[in-house]
This record gives structure tokens, sequence and C-alpha cells, in this order.
């Protein structure tokens, strides 16, 4: 095949899309406007740059095998290893001492959420393990599609301690979004999520972190880094792209893998297709990175990967992921911090690095935007397409990114090579 694919956006929607293109026998260029690969752009090194140092993934990644199936799968086929990781959670009051820690028992095929006995003295605990039964005995299948995620906490009475303390720093933290951006999320994808992370297998992480998956995935790609594409233009001759006055081109096809909200290069054209993409939410804030130990348990022998506290009066509340129990190459380091809109900011000398990111959220239109973007895919002659955490159904994540990636290879019409893709592709699209 001589089909020429320009892939603007090397995260990992832009990756996996690049890749099965490549696998599918076409010429892929990737235009990525930052200095490196946008999956692993954040890594950071802790000792040096230097990648036999011990890293950190930021923002940290780890999936279950039941909500990221997608994903691990392509793992597999590449050859990428993932290892089993345990994710305890620990509560605080802020600033006061820990009342909750998690450990979990198996009951047939289920891990189900418990406390180790010195806690079980505290009134909350049970609060918190009465919760996670509400949340157990919940049947996604059955909530009305439009139920949002307030409407479902007010409706079935779940525990305030719960919600506040635990439930919504934990997704808003997976994604990466504010509490109101959350409210009017689908109770119905919420709990499905849920379920899967809290009572399924253990969750697993990437040997190598993100960057050993960005690495396979990004092989024999033609990667043109620092390259800000600034307009799309269709000719007689195919699509060309443009950035600082340098046209690239031709291309038989363009998959637009960046954010829907930075499509400025489009023509003008494109308009229609503009308005439906401007049309999805987005949600920002800050991920720090720090080593400030007051964002973990007073009492270090409460320390836990995941560490929740809460004010007093559940007006605020906030989630903390302790790095060195989960990523082996700085189990012996100091102690490593990520921390998703704090309530206060770490101690400045305590910072290796705060991130701004803007992320894609759900709200009830989304299922209507989706199908306005698949039938855009579908029209006769299409060749510009687009493929991110946005552009498919489910909670914005990696998985998400990947599952549209498929999707827009599938519309391109593209039969990939290698049999164990081919089985992907069919369990996906059919």
């Amino acid at each position: 095949m001589d089909k020429k694919i320009a892939v603007i956006g090397s995260g990992i929607a832009g990756l996996t899309v690049g890749w099965l293109c490549r696998e599918s026998g076409a010429n892929v260029t990737i235009f990525e406007a930052n200095s490196k690969r946008g999956m692993d752009f954040h890594t950071l090194y802790l000792d040096q740059e230097d990648e036999r140092s011990g890293y950190v993934d930021v923002p940290l990644r780890v999936m279950s095998p039941h909500a990221w199936p997608m994903t691990l799968r392509i793992c597999e086929i590449l050859g990428v290893k993932t290892f089993e990781v345990d994710t305890p959670v620990a509560c605080s009051w802020l600033n006061e001492g820990t009342w909750f820690r998690s450990s979990k028992f198996r009951f047939g095929s289920k891990l189900i959420p418990w406390a180790p006995v010195r806690y079980l003295f505290h009134s909350e605990t049970y609060r918190m393990l009465l919760g996670f039964l509400k949340i157990y005995k919940s049947h996604p299948d059955y909530l009305n599609p439009g139920l949002t995620v307030k409407e479902f906490i007010k409706q079935q009475r779940v525990d305030p301690l719960f919600w506040k303390g635990l439930l919504y720093p934990l997704l808003t933290t997976i994604c990466t979004c504010d509490e109101k951006s959350l409210d009017q999320w689908p109770a119905m994808q919420i709990l499905d999520l849920l379920q899967k992370i809290v009572f399924g297998v253990r969750l697993r992480r990437i040997e190598g972190g993100t960057k050993a998956l960005a690495e396979k995935l990004g092989k024999g790609l033609n990667l043109k880094s620092g390259v800000c594409v600034e307009d799309l233009s269709e000719k007689s001759a195919g699509i060309f792209l443009r950035s600082q006055n340098k046209d690239f081109g031709p291309f038989n096809n363009v998959i637009c893998a960046v954010q829907a909200n930075q499509l400025e290069f489009l023509p003008k054209q494109y308009d229609l297709e503009r308005k439906i993409l401007r049309a999805f939410p987005y949600d920002s804030g800050t991920l720090w990175v720090h080593s400030d130990k007051r964002f973990m348990p007073k009492r270090k022998k409460d320390w836990s990967a995941l560490h929740y506290q809460v004010k007093r009066d559940l007006s605020n509340s906030m989630f903390s992921v302790w790095v060195n129990p989960i990523e082996p190459t700085i189990a012996k380091h100091d102690p490593v911090f990520q921390t998703w809109n704090p309530i206060f900011e770490p101690k400045p000398e305590k910072v290796y690095k705060a991130v701004t990111m803007k992320r894609a959220v759900v709200s009830g239109e989304n299922q209507n935007l989706l199908k306005e973007l698949t039938h855009l895919h579908q029209l006769p002659s299409r060749k510009v397409f687009y493929c991110g955490s946005y552009a498919a159904p489910g909670v914005p994540l990696l998985e998400s990114a990947v599952r549209s990636a498929i999707k827009v290879v599938h519309h391109l019409g593209f039969d990939p090579i290698n049999q164990e893709m081919a089985e992907m592709f069919s369990s996906e699209i059919h």
C-alpha cells in the first residue's frame, strides 16, 4: 500500500493510530508540537535527565485489566511487560489522624475492600465499608442513561463521608477534573469504572513506565517533533500541512489526534465539524509532583499508596499518590508524591514540577456528539479523521483513546497484516 498518512499529535491516540496504519502498510508521519513525544512528554527523571535514572510517569498510570483491556492487549502484542501493583487506600481528616485504611480479601472471583483490625474501631471505617457495599450492589446497566453522578448519590442516599471523603477525590483524580464536572457525569459510566477498579483483579502497571509503551508504538514512525501545525489545506494532489511557512505533504489522509479544543488549523470548510468538536467539554487543573510529607498520614505506619484527606466539614478534599511503592525504579528513593488540585500547595523547595492539564470530561450531551462524529467519519470520500480520549464512549482515559484510534483505522478501510492485531480489531469493531 502506498498510502501516506499524517497524524497530528503523539499522545496515546496518535501513536496507536500511527502504529495501526503502519502495520497495515501505510507510510506514516507524526507531527508533534512539543520537543518530544506527547505520550511521555512529562516523564520526570529524578536524578538526571537520563533514562538510566529513576523516573516518574506524570501522570502516574495504573490500569485495571477489566477497564483497560485494549490498552493492555496492545502491550501484549508489542511485548511490553506489565506487572501487578497493590494500591491500598488511607483516609485522613485534613491535618489530623487517619481513620481508615483499606486492604482486600478474595471472595470467589472478586477482591473485596476491607480494613486492617486496628481501623475497625473507627466508626468512619464502617461508613466506608457500607459505601463500598452500596457501590458493589448497584447495577450500572439498570440505571437511566441520563442519571448524573450527583443525582445517583442523592437517589441512593450515599453517605456524604464516603462520597466526599473517598469517592470524589478518587474520581476527580482518575478523570482529572473538578467536582462540578463530576456532578454532571453519567452515573452508569462512573459506576461501571468503579466496580471494575475496586472489585476487579489487581491493577497493572507497565514495566518501564509509559515511555516503554510509547517507544514501541513509535518505532518505525516518522516523528517530526517541534512542528506545530498551523494550517491544513486540501488540494488536487492531496492534503498539505503548513508550519512556520513550511509545507508538508501531499498526504492521502490526515488524522487529528490532538484534543478536540485544539483544532484551530482546520480551514473554513470544516466549520461544521469544528463546531461539533468544540462542544466536547474539557476541564483543567494542576498536577503537582513533590516530596512534601504533609500530604501523607501523620504516622508513617498509616502511609499508603493512595491517600485521601478531607476537611471535617467535608467542604474540601484531595488525593495524593505515593509513587515509590508503585514504581520499582524509585522504590529506595526519597518519597515522591503526586497530588491533583491540592487544597494547599506543596512547599516550593519540595516541588519537582507542577503540570497544568486540560482533560476531556463527559456530560449528558457526549453521546450525541459521538454519534455526530461517527457520521462525519462515515461520509463518502472522507480524508480527515479525529481520534483521542474524547472520541470514544466511556471515561476519557488511555483506553478510550486507544478505542478511538482503532475505529478511525477501521473507517480508513485498513486491514491489519498482523494476525493478533486483526483479532483485536475484530473484537473492538464488532
